[in-house]
Protein backbone atom coordinates (compact mmCIF):
# COMPACT_ATOMS: atom_id res chain seq x y z
CA UNK A 1 0.00 0.00 0.00
CA UNK A 2 2.93 2.30 0.65
CA UNK A 3 3.82 2.13 -3.07
CA UNK A 4 0.31 3.24 -4.01
CA UNK A 5 0.53 6.19 -1.62
CA UNK A 6 3.92 7.31 -2.96
CA UNK A 7 2.96 6.86 -6.60
CA UNK A 8 -0.42 8.53 -6.20
CA UNK A 9 1.03 11.45 -4.28
CA UNK A 10 3.30 12.12 -7.28
CA UNK A 11 0.24 12.36 -9.55
CA UNK A 12 -1.38 15.76 -9.88
CA UNK A 13 -5.09 15.32 -10.59
CA UNK A 14 -7.95 12.94 -9.98
CA UNK A 15 -7.93 12.11 -13.69
CA UNK A 16 -4.24 11.15 -13.62
CA UNK A 17 -4.86 9.00 -10.53
CA UNK A 18 -7.74 7.21 -12.28
CA UNK A 19 -5.53 6.59 -15.33
CA UNK A 20 -2.75 5.29 -13.09
CA UNK A 21 -5.15 2.88 -11.33
CA UNK A 22 -6.27 1.55 -14.73
CA UNK A 23 -2.68 0.52 -15.51
CA UNK A 24 -2.36 -1.66 -12.40
CA UNK A 25 -2.89 -5.42 -12.56
CA UNK A 26 -6.05 -7.03 -11.18
CA UNK A 27 -4.09 -8.54 -8.28
CA UNK A 28 -2.79 -5.13 -7.23
CA UNK A 29 -6.25 -3.55 -7.48
CA UNK A 30 -7.71 -6.35 -5.35
CA UNK A 31 -4.96 -5.84 -2.76
CA UNK A 32 -5.57 -2.09 -2.69
CA UNK A 33 -9.31 -2.66 -2.45
CA UNK A 34 -8.88 -4.97 0.53
CA UNK A 35 -6.67 -2.37 2.25
CA UNK A 36 -8.66 0.63 1.02
CA UNK A 37 -8.73 2.25 4.47
CA UNK A 38 -5.00 2.96 4.12
CA UNK A 39 -5.37 4.58 0.71
CA UNK A 40 -5.26 8.36 0.37
CA UNK A 41 -7.99 8.08 -2.29
CA UNK A 42 -10.29 5.23 -1.18
CA UNK A 43 -13.20 6.21 -3.41
CA UNK A 44 -11.03 6.11 -6.54
CA UNK A 45 -9.65 2.68 -5.59
CA UNK A 46 -13.17 1.36 -4.94
CA UNK A 47 -14.41 2.84 -8.23
CA UNK A 48 -11.57 1.17 -10.17
CA UNK A 49 -12.21 -2.14 -8.38
CA UNK A 50 -15.92 -2.05 -9.14
CA UNK A 51 -15.24 -0.98 -12.74
CA UNK A 52 -13.18 -4.13 -13.26
CA UNK A 53 -15.00 -6.72 -11.21
CA UNK A 54 -18.59 -5.69 -10.53
CA UNK A 55 -20.86 -2.72 -10.86
CA UNK A 56 -21.94 -1.04 -7.65
CA UNK A 57 -24.23 1.82 -6.90
CA UNK A 58 -22.98 4.85 -5.01
CA UNK A 59 -24.90 3.63 -1.95
CA UNK A 60 -23.04 0.32 -2.11
CA UNK A 61 -19.72 2.15 -2.45
CA UNK A 62 -20.56 4.33 0.56
CA UNK A 63 -21.56 1.21 2.50
CA UNK A 64 -18.19 -0.36 1.56
CA UNK A 65 -16.39 2.78 2.72
CA UNK A 66 -18.22 2.65 6.04
CA UNK A 67 -17.35 -1.03 6.41
CA UNK A 68 -13.71 -0.35 5.62
CA UNK A 69 -13.72 2.62 8.01
CA UNK A 70 -15.08 0.31 10.72
CA UNK A 71 -12.28 -2.19 10.03
CA UNK A 72 -9.73 0.64 10.06
CA UNK A 73 -10.99 1.76 13.49
CA UNK A 74 -10.86 -1.82 14.71
CA UNK A 75 -7.29 -2.25 13.43
CA UNK A 76 -6.30 1.06 15.00
CA UNK A 77 -7.67 -0.13 18.35
CA UNK A 78 -5.76 -3.41 17.98
CA UNK A 79 -2.56 -1.49 17.22
CA UNK A 80 -3.18 0.68 20.27
CA UNK A 81 -3.62 -2.38 22.47
CA UNK A 82 -0.47 -3.91 21.05
CA UNK A 83 1.45 -0.71 21.72
CA UNK A 84 0.23 -0.69 25.35
CA UNK A 85 1.38 -4.29 25.74
CA UNK A 86 4.65 -3.48 23.92
CA UNK A 87 3.60 -5.99 21.30
CA UNK A 88 5.32 -4.63 18.20
CA UNK A 89 4.37 -4.84 14.56
CA UNK A 90 7.38 -7.10 13.97
CA UNK A 91 5.89 -9.62 16.40
CA UNK A 92 2.59 -9.54 14.55
CA UNK A 93 4.39 -9.86 11.23
CA UNK A 94 6.38 -12.81 12.56
CA UNK A 95 3.21 -14.48 13.86
CA UNK A 96 1.45 -13.90 10.53
CA UNK A 97 4.49 -15.20 8.65
CA UNK A 98 4.57 -18.33 10.78
CA UNK A 99 0.86 -18.82 10.22
CA UNK A 100 1.27 -18.43 6.45
CA UNK A 101 4.35 -20.69 6.47
CA UNK A 102 2.53 -23.41 8.43
CA UNK A 103 -0.45 -23.18 6.10
CA UNK A 104 1.83 -23.43 3.04
CA UNK A 105 3.68 -26.34 4.63
CA UNK A 106 0.39 -28.15 5.28
CA UNK A 107 -0.77 -27.48 1.71
CA UNK A 108 2.57 -28.67 0.36
CA UNK A 109 2.31 -31.86 2.38
CA UNK A 110 -1.23 -32.48 1.09
CA UNK A 111 -0.13 -31.90 -2.50
CA UNK A 112 2.90 -34.17 -2.12
CA UNK A 113 0.64 -36.89 -0.69
CA UNK A 114 -1.65 -36.59 -3.71
CA UNK A 115 1.32 -36.70 -6.09
CA UNK A 116 2.73 -39.72 -4.26
CA UNK A 117 -0.62 -41.51 -4.44
CA UNK A 118 -0.95 -40.78 -8.16
CA UNK A 119 2.64 -41.93 -8.68
CA UNK A 120 1.99 -45.25 -6.99
CA UNK A 121 -1.23 -45.75 -8.97
CA UNK A 122 0.62 -45.01 -12.21
CA UNK A 123 3.43 -47.32 -11.10
CA UNK A 124 0.97 -50.17 -10.56
CA UNK A 125 -0.62 -49.57 -13.96
CA UNK A 126 2.81 -49.51 -15.60
CA UNK A 127 3.83 -52.70 -13.79
CA UNK A 128 0.64 -54.49 -14.92
CA UNK A 129 1.13 -53.37 -18.52
CA UNK A 130 4.78 -54.41 -18.44
CA UNK A 131 3.93 -57.82 -17.01
CA UNK A 132 1.19 -58.38 -19.59
CA UNK A 133 3.56 -57.19 -22.35
CA UNK A 134 6.23 -59.64 -21.24
CA UNK A 135 3.71 -62.48 -21.02
CA UNK A 136 2.35 -61.73 -24.49
CA UNK A 137 5.93 -61.58 -25.85
CA UNK A 138 6.70 -64.96 -24.32
CA UNK A 139 3.48 -66.40 -25.76
CA UNK A 140 4.29 -65.02 -29.20
CA UNK A 141 7.71 -66.61 -28.97
CA UNK A 142 6.15 -69.94 -28.11
CA UNK A 143 3.77 -69.64 -31.05
CA UNK A 144 6.61 -69.16 -33.52
CA UNK A 145 7.14 -72.28 -35.59
CA UNK A 146 10.62 -73.43 -36.13
CA UNK A 147 11.25 -74.51 -39.67
CA UNK A 148 10.88 -78.19 -40.14
CA UNK A 149 13.54 -80.27 -41.85
CA UNK A 150 11.07 -80.87 -44.65
CA UNK A 151 10.88 -77.14 -45.45
CA UNK A 152 14.66 -76.76 -45.25
CA UNK A 153 15.15 -79.71 -47.59
CA UNK A 154 12.67 -78.24 -50.06
CA UNK A 155 14.52 -74.89 -50.04
CA UNK A 156 17.80 -76.71 -50.63
CA UNK A 157 16.33 -78.63 -53.61
CA UNK A 158 14.94 -75.39 -55.07
CA UNK A 159 18.38 -73.81 -54.76
CA UNK A 160 19.91 -76.79 -56.58
CA UNK A 161 17.31 -76.53 -59.36
CA UNK A 162 18.10 -72.84 -59.78
CA UNK A 163 21.84 -73.54 -59.97
CA UNK A 164 21.21 -76.24 -62.53
CA UNK A 165 19.19 -73.74 -64.61
CA UNK A 166 15.96 -75.75 -64.42
CA UNK A 167 14.05 -72.84 -62.81
CA UNK A 168 14.66 -69.11 -63.12
CA UNK A 169 15.76 -66.87 -60.26
CA UNK A 170 12.30 -65.27 -60.24
CA UNK A 171 10.55 -68.66 -59.87
CA UNK A 172 13.00 -69.58 -57.13
CA UNK A 173 12.25 -66.40 -55.16
CA UNK A 174 8.47 -66.91 -55.49
CA UNK A 175 8.64 -70.49 -54.20
CA UNK A 176 11.07 -69.49 -51.45
CA UNK A 177 8.67 -66.75 -50.30
CA UNK A 178 5.75 -69.24 -50.14
CA UNK A 179 7.76 -71.76 -48.14
CA UNK A 180 9.03 -69.15 -45.69
CA UNK A 181 5.50 -67.78 -45.16
CA UNK A 182 4.42 -71.23 -43.91
CA UNK A 183 7.20 -71.34 -41.36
Amino acid sequence: MRILCVNIMELKSEKSIKEYLKTLSDDVIIKYYLDVEFSPFPILVIEEYTRRFKRKTKDEIIKDLKTHAHFAKKKTREFGKMAKKHHFIDDVTREKSEEIFNHAKKKGYEISEKISLKGSVLGLKLKKKTESGIKSGIQMGKNLKSPSNKDLDLLKKLGDLRKAGVITNKEFLEKKKKILSKI
